[in-house]
């Protein structure tokens, strides 16, 4: 018998195989992604410490920049006719509005210098109101704010590490703020008798310490 001679042809041929082929742009993706977690991981609790230990937190550098911009739009309007011996009038209802049981009365400052100018109530963050006094020096046309808010606890400081701190009844706060649009850098003091935190803003570290005794 004859053996039939299989030709090339009649052999299977190999399956080819396919390489897959991987982009770079996705191997670049990949890792632009890993790096951003670590990163995240890594300063995510530092970051949550330094904007305050939960969303309620209250930084006291944040409520004192906003009362100086408050305390900027209210010289404003005075100085564009806004009846301030209305509002002044209206103080109590305005204190009642802010602080609730909480209420006290406008310190008198004319000791030290210092008579009310002004009054309004401001927002210092989402749902805290404030009661804002303004105050005027009669001779040297300086002006003063008083910003009374109800101390409920979520008032904070940080720590040298970036920790959130509680400011405690009897604590004081001590900062330079950042120059306005004249270029006088405004200072601004805070202290916390248990029931109402109260805000200063002025020139100078020796207007604010005089009105300090005053507060205590």
């Amino acid at each position: 018998m004859h053996q039939m001679q299989e030709t090339p042809d009649d052999r299977e041929s190999p399956t080819p195989q396919h390489r897959t082929k991987v982009s770079p742009l996705a191997i670049g993706l990949t890792f632009a992604t890993v790096i951003f977690a670590v990163v995240i991981g890594l300063t995510g609790p530092r970051l949550r410490e330094r904007h305050g230990t939960t969303q309620q937190d209250l930084p006291i550098g944040d409520l004192a920049t906003y009362a100086a911009m408050h305390e900027m739009l209210a010289t404003t309007d005075i100085a564009e006719g806004r009846d301030h011996e209305a509002a002044l009038a209206k103080l109590p209802e305005l204190m009642r509005e802010a602080l609730g049981a909480r209420a006290t009365s406008a310190p008198d400052l004319s000791a030290v210098g210092w008579s009310a100018d002004d009054a309004r109530n401001v927002e210092l963050a989402p749902g805290v109101l404030g009661t804002m006094v303004l105050y005027k020096n009669h001779e040297t046309n300086a002006i003063l704010s008083v910003i009374m808010i109800p101390d409920d606890g979520r008032p904070v400081r940080f720590d040298g590490f970036g920790r959130a701190i509680p400011i405690a009844p009897g604590d004081e706060w001590l900062q330079l703020l950042a120059a306005d649009e004249s270029g006088h850098a405004r200072t601004a003091y805070a202290l916390s008798d248990g029931r109402v935190l109260w805000l200063v803003i002025g020139n100078g570290q020796s207007a604010i310490a005089r009105v300090a005794k005053l507060l205590k």
